[in-house]
Parts: structure tokens; sequence; C-alpha cells
């Protein structure tokens, strides 16, 4: 997977993805770690099973810029380093 900066760029895209994404909202992801950036930083850590109410990945701009493939990385574990 390639590796997504974590810059104020990348961000500013992603809290506009995922700030509006069905799953992100529905399970409170902004509370746990990391709140944005899931495909940069890996998945969530909440506590609870995070249930998929839609996906706004392949929309956003940082998945295209990337050259990313797939979707819900807020429930994935994964390093992109």
């Amino acid at each position: 997977m390639a590796k997504v900066d974590v810059s104020i760029a990348n961000l500013d895209v992603c809290g506009r993805f995922c700030g509006s994404c069905p799953t992100f909202a529905a399970n409170c992801l902004k509370t746990g770690k990391p709140p944005l950036l899931f495909c940069g930083q890996g998945g969530s850590s909440v506590t609870h099973e995070i249930k998929k109410e839609g996906c706004n990945c392949p929309k956003c701009g940082v998945h295209t810029r990337y050259k990313l493939t797939g979707d819900y990385y807020c429930m994935k574990e994964h390093s992109s380093a």
C-alpha cells in the first residue's frame, strides 16, 4: 500500500470525507485514535465493534492521489509504512 502522508492538506481533505462518512458518524469514530486519515494511520482504536454503514473512502481525494485500493480503512489494522 502507498504511504499516505499525515499532512495538513491530507487531513483537510479527509475531514470533509471522513467527517461526512456514515460509518464514521454512526460508530462515533471521532472519539478513537486516529480521529481521521485511517488510510494513512491504521484502523480506529474504538473498543466497540464497528458496523458498516457506508464508506466514502473511494470518493476521497487522498484515496485517488495515493492510488489506494479498497475501503473501510477505519476497520482495518494496518500500517502504511
